[in-house]
């Protein structure tokens, strides 16, 4: 009997639910490699979260994490969006972090690529930002053996993050870059290890949702300053404990004060 001929009415055909749910199964595959943070069952999570707890303004309806203990998030996330903007070479996408008036620090491997366009950040009022006008590059410095790199730009930017330089203040931070979307994300993490920042190059960084796609977002404290820069962190291990890396901030200011870039 050919399982596509048209059923008794009132009947459920198992047969296209079945090649529904597989279709499903198999888009959610290709999510998890290509767009982990939007999984089916993580949006469905969030539906179920927002349900339960509504969210009070536009921008929490797009928080990623389970919440944000800092104080004035929205104005903290105005504040880093305005100062994040969007990398693009040759169709790859990242993000990086203006730490001074024409300098951009960000990860190594997005500015990996020619035809590199820098996109300032449009601001939303209580909303994500979202990339606006493109701004002029005059050089990139890539640092070797390090997903660490700097751009910099022809004419200035009003808004830039500084760096902080007590890495053992706080635990609680947000994460700001623009991974494959129109807006730019919010994403909440806590900083592990922070003892061993002071001997390494690195902040390791915990959330309950993790999302690769991220590369060169501002890692930024509650008190506005930046932590690092998150680098490639498409690792199973990673992935595995929740867990991502980045290019602490007093790496990046020693790069900054031997390149005199600063």
């Amino acid at each position: 009997m050919n399982p596509f001929l048209r059923k008794p009415e009132g009947k459920i055909n198992w047969t296209w639910v079945l090649m529904v749910v597989g279709l499903i199964a198999l888009h959610n595959q290709h999510l998890i490699k290509t767009d982990p943070e939007n999984t089916y069952p993580k949006r469905i999570r969030r539906a179920l979260r927002l349900w339960v707890n509504p969210a009070e303004t536009e921008l929490e309806k797009h928080l990623i994490g389970k919440g944000i203990v800092c104080e004035e998030p929205a104005l903290l996330y105005q504040k880093v969006a305005g100062a994040t903007v969007v990398i693009n070479t040759n169709g790859a996408i990242g993000s990086g972090v203006f730490i001074g008036p024409r300098l951009i620090a960000t990860a190594n491997h997005v500015v990996d690529g020619k035809n590199l366009k820098v996109l300032l950040p449009q601001l939303e009022e209580d909303n994500l930002a979202k990339p606006g006008r493109p701004i002029a590059v005059d050089f990139v410095n890539r640092i070797k053996g390090l997903d660490l790199a700097f751009v910099t730009t022809r004419h200035p930017h009003h808004s830039w993050l500084n760096l902080e330089r007590n890495l053992q203040l706080d635990t609680n931070m947000i994460i700001v870059g623009h991974p494959k979307a129109k807006y730019y994300s919010l994403q909440k993490a806590r900083i592990k290890k922070k003892a061993s920042m002071s001997s390494s190059e690195f902040v390791i960084f915990k959330d309950n949702e993790i999302f690769f796609g991220n590369s060169g977002g501002a890692m930024v404290n509650c008190n506005g300053n930046l932590v690092g820069v998150v680098s490639m962190m498409s690792n199973f291990q990673n992935s595995m404990l929740k867990q991502g890396i980045g290019i602490n901030a007093n790496t990046i200011g020693r790069y900054v004060q031997n390149l005199k870039l600063g």
